[in-house]
């Protein structure tokens, strides 16, 4: 089945694709917004056009891992489950450093919007625990 990672801020929403049979994430797409309703329309498109069947989000936490959850994102939450699929939280916590040192890597350099990247990481140890 097809899923979406989602790496979630309150104006950016990092997004990866993979498939939990192969097991595979990918950066695929920052979608900037305004309103939490925008992030959601544009999340809608991508579930019907990449058939996502699941959606695996970063739940933040502190580094003790203690969860650490804003009222912004429990609103992000409150509109996400009104998709209707599946949700599984992940911890996001060093998702960002982590995806930072491989576009460093990769690039030389440090990205702006590495959001895609740390989603990917987000996907990824989801697979990782199947």
């Amino acid at each position: 089945m097809n899923c979406l990672g989602l790496d979630w801020g309150k104006s950016k929403l990092g997004v990866a694709l993979g498939d939990d049979g192969i097991k595979i994430s990918t950066p695929f797409k920052i979608i900037k917004f305004k309103t939490y309703s925008e992030a959601i329309q544009d999340l809608k498109k991508l579930i019907l056009e990449e058939q996502a069947g699941r959606l695996v989000i970063g739940r933040p936490k502190n580094l003790a891992g203690l969860e650490f959850v804003s009222n912004d994102f429990e609103n992000f939450l409150t509109e996400l489950k009104k998709l209707n699929l599946p949700i599984s939280f992940e911890d996001e916590r060093l998702s960002t450093k982590v995806a930072v040192k491989k576009n460093i890597e990769r690039r030389n350099h440090r990205n702006q919007d590495d959001d895609d990247l740390a989603a990917s990481e987000i996907l990824q140890s989801y697979f990782d625990k199947l």
